[in-house]
């Protein structure tokens, strides 16, 4: 498994090559410009359909702003990687290392929180490979289970998300004003590891 040699790897300061020429690294503070620009290259194109007139900038800022994305960079819960194929950025990861699964007593959880490619790296299995990684990452950090959002329009990710192993365990409403009514439901789903139960 091409996961297998991240426990031998300082993965915190070395890029991860994974399948398709694919590098997976983590990144910090000066790291900080090159993130917000991938970050919103990869989520306009498939997400702006989803707000109101003045909502996408809204989002934008709230998730990649300067300020927010300095607090989220020096959080030592928080881990955002950029990915990246012949020294092209193609997409972006956070990864929010203990967070309560929603509506649970599993405390000890990973929560994916982000996955986001250009669109021409859509569909090439990418994105498994970053959901296996993520559940590598729960393991080292001894978490229970590894939970994400999923819009519940989004056919094709959850479909992709059960074949990963993930469940649907709940369904909640974004509240967020500027994004348009038929996209605020999601699906919260999770997978939990087998030696800690489900």
């Amino acid at each position: 498994m091409m996961f297998q040699a991240i426990n031998k790897l300082k993965y915190r300061n070395t890029p991860l090559l994974v399948k398709n020429k694919m590098k997976v690294r983590k990144v910090g503070l000066s790291d900080l410009q090159e993130l917000r620009d991938i970050g919103i290259k990869s989520y306009v194109p498939h997400y702006a359909r989803m707000w109101k007139p003045d909502g996408l900038e809204w989002y934008l800022n709230r998730c990649f702003g300067d300020k927010f994305l300095q607090n989220e960079l020096i959080d030592p819960n928080v881990e955002y990687y950029i990915i990246s194929s012949a020294e092209q950025n193609i997409g972006v990861m956070k990864l929010v290392l203990h967070k309560p699964l929603p509506n649970s007593d599993i405390e000890n959880a990973l929560y994916l929180e982000k996955i986001y490619f250009i669109k021409e790296w859509t569909g090439k299995g990418i994105g498994r490979e970053l959901v296996n990684f993520a559940f590598e990452r729960a393991k080292e950090t001894n978490c229970d289970c590894v939970w994400l959002v999923a819009m519940d329009t989004a056919d094709k990710p959850v479909q992709a998300y059960e074949r990963a192993g993930f469940t649907i365990h709940s369904h909640r409403f974004l509240d967020f004003e500027l994004m348009k009514d038929e996209f605020k439901g999601t699906f919260v789903m999770k997978k939990c590891f087998e030696t800690n139960g489900n």
